[in-house]
């Protein structure tokens, strides 16, 4: 697994629920180190044992893990967040115009990160007001992080929207209630 995937996952947890839950999640992963190098590559297991630690020390799923990481990608007040949500950003004016530019999100991140390689995304529109996204192979885990982005994206352009796993198929059915809700969150293509 890419770094900045590790880095992500500790960042968010050390963030949110603190330095000391860090540690006893990577303890309970036998991580001997406590910090990830962004331009590393780790194995895939240690990145699924690290989630599945942080759930446990969390008490929550690692499903409601992954959803929250992705959530924080966006919503958080860190740099990093602030650049992943100005490149999210610049998907388009509307949420709906968002959801249909997620089809080119890999090759856009392939561009700032060469080898970081995200499955694809697909998005299928069922109704002007219903979508389906689906991912590719590759990553466990990886659609409840893209549920997480969904919600926080929802919430940066000011948009309610219902979004659900749907049962016996690998995707997520995103359903735009109010595309007004709020005002959203203010952008401008100048950063700063």
């Amino acid at each position: 697994m890419h770094g900045l995937i590790n880095c992500a996952i500790e960042r968010f947890v050390r963030n949110t629920y603190g330095d000391q839950t860090w540690r006893m999640a990577c303890a309970a992963a036998a991580v001997p180190e406590q910090k990830f190098e962004p331009l590393l590559t780790y194995e895939d297991p240690l990145t699924q044992s690290l989630i599945a630690s942080c759930a446990e020390v969390l008490r929550r799923t690692p499903d409601e893990v992954l959803e929250d990481l992705g959530s924080s990608l966006i919503s958080g007040a860190g740099d990093a967040a602030v650049a992943t949500r100005r490149l999210l950003r610049f998907s388009g004016r509307s949420f709906v115009d968002f959801l249909y530019a997620l089809d080119d999100l890999p090759d856009r991140i392939a561009l700032a990160v060469p080898d970081l390689k995200l499955p694809e995304l697909h998005v299928e529109e069922q109704r002007p007001d219903l979508f389906y996204v689906s991912a590719g192979e590759g990553w466990p885990g990886y659609l409840h992080v893209v549920h997480g982005v969904l919600r926080a994206m929802a919430d940066e352009y000011g948009v309610l929207v219902l979004i659900d796993l749907v049962d016996g198929k690998p995707g997520l059915e995103v359903q735009v209630i109010d595309m007004a809700f709020t005002a959203g969150r203010a952008f401008t293509l100048r950063a700063g």
